[in-house]
């Protein structure tokens, strides 16, 4: 153990609780979940998409906390996501099931501004911090 003492300029700052995402990363329109497909394959413009992955934290714990699935039009700044999060069944059973809530439409010109609208949304009705 040292006995320095320690120089408080060197100590982080403490993260505030929340939700927190990676910056999202571009993915093949096919890669994203099956929900979002079926809803853009009903609107018939699928190929006027992006698709964007981005993993979620819960600060300050830096627990995981799913995935954010968002498909992007940036001609008509549109976009589509939804939240996904793997979760153990229960003490008895021990089995993993995913939770997808969604898809949830929101205006982004761009798969950072899908991601914050997404959450916002989710915030308001409790599913994130």
């Amino acid at each position: 153990m040292f006995d320095e003492p320690v120089d408080q300029s060197d100590i982080e700052e403490v993260i505030e609780p929340g939700t927190r995402w990676l910056v999202p990363q571009s993915v093949a329109i096919e890669i994203l979940h099956p929900s979002l497909l079926i809803t853009l394959e009903q609107r018939g413009d699928t190929s006027d998409f992006q698709g964007f992955i981005t993993r979620i934290y819960d600060m300050p714990q830096d627990i995981a906390n799913g995935f954010f699935h968002i498909a992007v039009n940036p001609s008509t700044s549109e976009a589509v996501g939804l939240h996904t999060v793997s979760l153990v069944l229960g003490q008895k059973y021990r089995e993993e099931i995913e939770l997808a809530i969604g898809p949830i439409w929101v205006d982004a010109g761009g798969e950072d501004e899908a991601a914050t609208g997404l959450y916002a949304i989710l915030k308001d009705v409790g599913r994130l911090a």
